[in-house]
């Protein structure tokens, strides 16, 4: 496993040379816990990879292509199709080159946090964790998280969830790569009643705060990424979604209860703009927070 240590290698964040196009589309970095995203599009064909500190995930976008990699002792050309991933271990370099629509995203993951998820997940060394390199492999599941990730980029609540879809996504590469099976099964576990119960009344006691699956697995008394299996396989929902769920469920309250605006229901139900819990209250409920209120008739300012 290649040591984030080596002085050769360079992170990702000063490697910028070969965005070289007319006119290049590039977000801005996301940081993620274990890594960061940044997509682009209308770069160079031509990518020059070099040895990177960070383990290399690639979504390949704007519709099929044909992907040639040099390096690591040979040629490899493959035709990709849209939403198909391609991995490269950290350490390795690379020339790449793109025939076809040049749009992509990047997801850079620190091969320690890699090896530590990983080896926690299913009982092993972390240091004995690779990871597999793939050019264009096709995989829906991988894709999908890939893309929660990026879709949520502007949700001021984005961070609650954006670390279980890390997880499951680093998970997913590992349990398809080409180790023959080897990370295939999981530990269950499950919470005991009493410990589901503390993490409840956690939630509701903290509402109006900013909650972050390490409060709730600090709650439990597992690790993070445990706890995030045990609570969705205890409850059936994972951590976040039942703390959204739980928010609307006290502004429903505040909503049929109280005549405070909606401005400040929002505030005091952990919502950090009153336009962000509109659009997840009526993602849950159908209505918007004023129109709720209006058809239960309660009072109060809608703004």
């Amino acid at each position: 496993m290649t040591s984030q240590a080596d002085a050769s290698l360079l992170h990702p964040d000063l490697w910028r040379g070969w965005v070289a196009a007319d006119d290049p589309l590039a977000s801005d970095p996301c940081v993620l816990r274990g890594g960061f995203l940044q997509s682009w599009q209308n770069t160079s064909s031509t990518m020059l990879q070099p040895p990177l500190d960070h383990h290399l995930v690639v979504l390949h976008q704007g519709g099929p292509k044909r992907v040639r990699r040099d390096g690591g002792g040979g040629r490899r050309v493959n035709d990709v199709e849209e939403r198909s991933v391609t991995s490269a271990e950290a350490g390795s370099a690379y020339r790449w080159q793109t025939e076809g629509p040049i749009a992509f995203s990047h997801f850079y993951i620190r091969p320690d946090y890699f090896g530590a998820l990983v080896g926690e997940a299913f009982d092993r060394d972390p240091a004995s964790v690779s990871f597999a390199e793939t050019i264009g492999r096709p995989d829906p599941h991988a894709a999908n998280l890939f893309e929660l990730l990026l879709n949520g980029r502007d949700d001021p609540d984005w961070a609650l969830s954006a670390d279980f879809y890390v997880d499951a996504l680093l998970v997913r590469l590992a349990t398809t790569s080409t180790w023959n099976g080897e990370f295939r099964q999981y530990r269950r576990l499950t919470l005991a009643p009493l410990v589901v119960a503390r993490v409840c009344d956690f939630v509701r006691s903290n509402i109006s705060q900013r909650i972050t699956l390490e409060d709730l697995a600090a709650v439990a008394g597992y690790s993070r990424f445990h706890f995030v299996r045990a609570f969705k396989d205890s409850t059936g929902v994972p951590p976040y979604a039942y703390v959204l769920r739980e928010r609307v469920a006290a502004a429903r309250g505040l909503l049929d209860h109280s005549a405070l605006p909606i401005a400040e229901i929002a505030q005091r139900c952990g919502f950090s703009t009153h336009t962000h819990f509109s659009t997840r209250f009526r993602e849950a409920i159908g209505l918007t927070p004023a129109d709720y209120r209006r058809r239960a008739g309660g009072g109060g300012s809608s703004d």
